[in-house]
């Protein structure tokens, strides 16, 4: 019985989140009324209420499990081994591409101010950041350092996204780490 309701329950939430990104495509957050979400996605309103508080919830419902795929990717990565690091932050990009409404949304959308330093934040990503910098011991340069290839590899992967036709996964990861490298390590 318990495998039933885990499993209607992750349809349901499935359904919602599958109508609201399809209605953030064409309308702005603050005009999705719960009740017009509910008809789209085929449940009643109580059973909306039942999972998230509002809009905003189910939002932040979903771009948390947009980070914690991207983390799952980068779980293994080897800050030293810079085949691991290639190889792993590819597949943060094939993630990305194979979600592009999603990863769409997410890089370029307004409606989560924090984004793109909730998706730098990632432990790994700071890890990565972090080992190419442990030779600059200036802490003010460090700092500019660390600022720059954050926000210059985050517009980077705006415009990839944004983009068709896009460079290839693998493409796209080779240049952003090698900006990031060069940036990090050139001090």
């Amino acid at each position: 019985m318990e495998r039933k309701e885990n499993q209607r329950i992750m349809l349901t939430r499935k359904l919602l989140r599958d109508a609201f990104l399809k209605m953030l495509q064409t309308q702005p957050i603050h005009a999705i009324s719960i009740r017009e979400l509910c008809e789209h996605a085929g449940i009643n309103r109580t059973t909306f209420y039942h999972h998230y508080s509002s809009q905003y919830a189910l939002f932040d419902d979903i771009s948390e499990h947009f980070l914690s795929q991207i983390a799952e990717r980068l779980a293994e990565v080897d800050p030293e081994n810079q085949e691991s690091i290639q190889e792993r932050v590819t597949l943060v990009f094939q993630y990305l591409e194979e979600n592009p409404e999603l990863s769409r949304l997410m890089l370029t959308s307004s409606i989560d101010p924090h984004f793109a330093e909730k998706l730098l934040a990632l432990p790994k990503i700071s890890d990565l950041l972090n080992a190419s910098l442990k030779n600059c011991t200036d802490p003010s340069m460090r700092q500019a350092m660390l600022s720059f290839a954050i926000h210059g590899s985050y517009h980077l992967l705006q415009a990839w996204i944004s983009s068709s036709p896009r460079l290839p996964a693998q493409a796209q990861a080779r240049i952003i780490l090698e900006l990031s490298r060069r940036v990090c390590t050139d001090a």
